[in-house]
C-alpha cells in the first residue's frame, strides 16, 4: 500500500504530495521521474481529498514531461 501525504500552502491548496511506500523508511516528495501512480494500486490519501491529490500528482507529472 501507498500513502499519498498532500502538504497545504496558507490557501489550503496542495502545494507537494510525499509519498510513503510500505517498505520505505520514510515518505519523500513525489518525483515523475522516481515515482509512478497507479491508481489501481491500494493507496491511501492523507491530508486532502484523492481528487485534488491526484490533480497535482497530474499536473507535476506533465511539467516534468515538459522539462525534459
Amino acid at each position: 500500500m501507498t500513502d499519498y501525504i498532500a502538504e497545504l500552502d496558507e490557501k489550503q491548496n496542495v502545494a507537494a504530495v510525499w509519498v510513503k511506500e510500505n517498505l520505505a523508511r520514510g515518505p519523500s516528495v513525489f518525483d515523475p521521474r522516481k515515482h509512478i501512480f497507479d491508481p489501481n494500486k491500494n493507496s491511501v490519501f492523507i491530508g486532502a481529498s484523492e481528487e485534488k491529490i491526484m490533480s497535482w500528482i497530474a499536473g507535476i507529472d506533465r511539467q516534468g514531461r515538459m522539462s525534459r
